[in-house]
């Protein structure tokens, strides 16, 4: 190494040291120098939340697409008109009509409780009718419902002979745009317009589920609207070998869960019913439990059916991921059953019974979905029917106790003891039937008539 190399060599090692001394020393001096803080405090706002006037809507009468000369086959009318029921614990309430599908008499509702003070109204209607006319035969009843932005039914059917027409009601002062989500048994159904459906303010609009495809056995629709809120219900109405085989509407089900618990599953006419399902075409008399699982895994499910004093069936099935499907539920004698239904993977569930009279003609069709879970005052009323009834259930194990005011101070209690499914159940009192159940625990509830088929 020449004598330049080497003077050139002590210097880089210089350099690197004096370098090295200098982080040292910016490092230490970071350690003991106090740096500035910055410090951001977000903008907050306490915000007490202000009780709105109540609303439920009623769907209105049933519906037809066909005027009463049987021509304009894409056109809803209505049929009959239907009896709204309503009720509420803190003074009078305000009923408006709105505009029917494609400019029938339909006349959906809406039924408001103003606020009146701090506290949120309790307020509570339902509706009925009978019909029969054309090819509507039997008895439908139905809650009118908060608006929403999601709403699954479960129910219907496109086979032959099967109407299912989806009803939107838009309460609201602005347009409502609804997208359909529609699952069957062989899976996800496409087609053009199931997405986008404009609702006018103020408005029914129907649509026939069999626009989107026919021959669906076992259909579930997810409803989902952007704008306004919405009240979404399913009518089907069914024709046997040209005879009219019931009508009932199909409300909004709770969203998938990994518990349901349908109250007032009614099963009446059993022996009627072993000989009518021995028509091919009268398949669809049979008793189900409807499943729809809207994920792609498969679902574990466990469901007990039982009546007040403990008797039913238990039974376990696996149902397929993506699709919807009808477990027959065989067996059973008359009565009204409490379904529990506990998946392994969160479902959505409805339950179907079809009374069968001896006479001619004498049937109909009943589809009950999940009922709420209470806890505190509720109002409710039983809308205008035959036999009409108050049912609670108590799913846990523990016992819950239940007061019920019937009309203007009628009070009636029961215990629903935990294990059996169904607690005491109570008559009509008055011609509305409103009661305000009160649970010191949770119990689910429905109340409606039981469906008696024509001809009885």
């Amino acid at each position: 190494m020449n004598k330049r190399s080497v003077f050139s060599t002590t210097g880089r090692v210089a350099v690197g040291g004096v370098g090295l001394a200098v982080a040292a020393a910016v490092v230490g001096g970071a350690a003991v120098v106090r740096l500035p803080s910055f410090e951001t405090v977000p903008a907050g706002q306490l915000v007490t939340p202000v009780p709105v006037d109540q609303q439920r809507v009623c769907t209105g009468a049933l519906l037809q697409l066909s005027d009463a000369e049987g021509q304009q086959a894409t056109t809803a009318s209505s049929v009959g008109r239907a009896a709204v029921a309503r009720q509420s614990g803190e003074g009078e309430v305000a009923v408006e009509e709105l505009a029917g599908a494609d400019g029938s008499d339909s006349r959906p509702s809406v039924v408001t409780a103003p606020v009146e003070g701090s506290d949120v109204p309790l307020v509570a209607a339902a509706q009925s009718q009978s019909v029969d006319e054309g090819d509507l035969r039997g008895f439908a009843s139905a809650p009118c419902t908060e608006p929403t932005s999601s709403t699954w039914l479960i129910g219907g059917s496109t086979e032959t002979g099967r109407v299912s027409l989806i009803s939107l009601v838009n309460p609201s002062e602005v347009n409502a745009t609804v997208d359909l989500d529609i699952r069957s048994e062989t899976g996800e159904v496409q087609g053009p317009g199931i997405d986008g459906i404009v609702v006018a303010p103020r408005s029914q609009k129907v649509v026939p589920l069999s626009g989107f495809a026919t021959g669906l056995v076992s259909p579930a629709v997810h409803v989902s609207s952007r704008g306004g809120q919405i009240v979404a219900t399913l009518q089907q109405s069914v024709v046997r070998t040209l005879e009219p085989g019931g009508v009932d509407i199909v409300t909004g089900s709770a969203a998938p869960s990994r518990e349901s618990v349908v109250t007032g599953i009614v099963v009446r006419d059993s022996a009627n019913l072993e000989g009518a399902l021995a028509d091919p075409s009268s398949s669809d008399l049979q008793s189900v439990l409807r499943v729809l699982v809207p994920g792609q895994d498969s679902a574990q499910v466990s469901a007990s059916l039982a009546t007040d004093d403990g008797t039913g069936t238990t039974f376990e099935t696996r149902v397929e991921g993506g699709r919807v499907t009808d477990v027959p539920i065989d067996g059973l004698e008359d009565g009204v059953y409490t379904a529990t239904v506990r998946p392994s993977t969160a479902v959505a569930v409805a339950a179907r019974t079809s009374p069968v009279a001896a006479a001619a003609g004498g049937v109909d069709l009943s589809w009950a979905a999940p009922s709420p879970r209470l806890s505190g005052d509720t109002e409710a009323v039983v809308p205008d029917g035959e036999g009409g009834r108050l049912w609670l259930a108590n799913p846990g194990q523990d016992a819950v106790t239940a007061e019920v005011t019937v009309g203007d101070g009628d009070e009636r209690g029961g215990e629903a003891p935990g294990g059996r499914r169904s607690a005491p159940t109570w008559p009509r009192a008055t011609p509305s039937g409103p009661r305000r159940p009160t649970a010191c625990g949770r119990v689910s509830a429905s109340r409606h008539p039981q469906p008696s088929p024509p001809g009885r």
